[in-house]
């Protein structure tokens, strides 16, 4: 597996917006809630907001860190990268302390079944990025 395709909060911004446009519909759920994605390492935030329907709307840096979110998922850079591609698992994450969430579980749970889609396009985007971009 290929490093992460980021080394800057901007090239992780905009890698994940385009995962994220790229997966368009990862189920019901994200059309209904507001996601934000607080990463560290480097350090990052991404914002999906599906509540006022389709499409979804994105935004990144302090835009979305100063947005409301019925889930946020705070994680570091490279846990991101490993959750994303498919190397560690949410429960795994959860457990050793990786990935904090705050919000409904059952969001969450709800939302499981899009991660396949989003990891999918996660792997296409890395293999097309190419090693340690950005």
């Amino acid at each position: 597996m290929l490093p992460p395709p980021y080394r800057s909060a901007q090239a992780l911004e905009t890698f994940l917006t385009e995962v994220f446009l790229a997966a368009a519909d990862p189920g019901p759920a994200v059309r209904r809630a507001a996601l934000k994605f607080v990463l560290s390492g480097p350090d990052a935030c991404v914002h999906v907001d599906g509540r006022a329907g389709d499409p979804a709307r994105i935004q990144t840096g302090e835009a979305a860190r100063a947005q409301s979110a019925d889930l946020t998922f705070s994680l570091s850079g490279e846990t991101a990268h490993a959750f994303w591609s498919g190397q560690l698992g949410p429960v795994a994450a959860m457990t050793a302390g990786q990935l904090r969430l705050e919000g409904p579980l059952l969001l969450a749970l709800a939302l499981a079944p899009g991660l396949k889609r989003i990891q999918a396009v996660y792997r296409e985007r890395l293999d097309g990025a190419g090693n340690g971009a950005g």
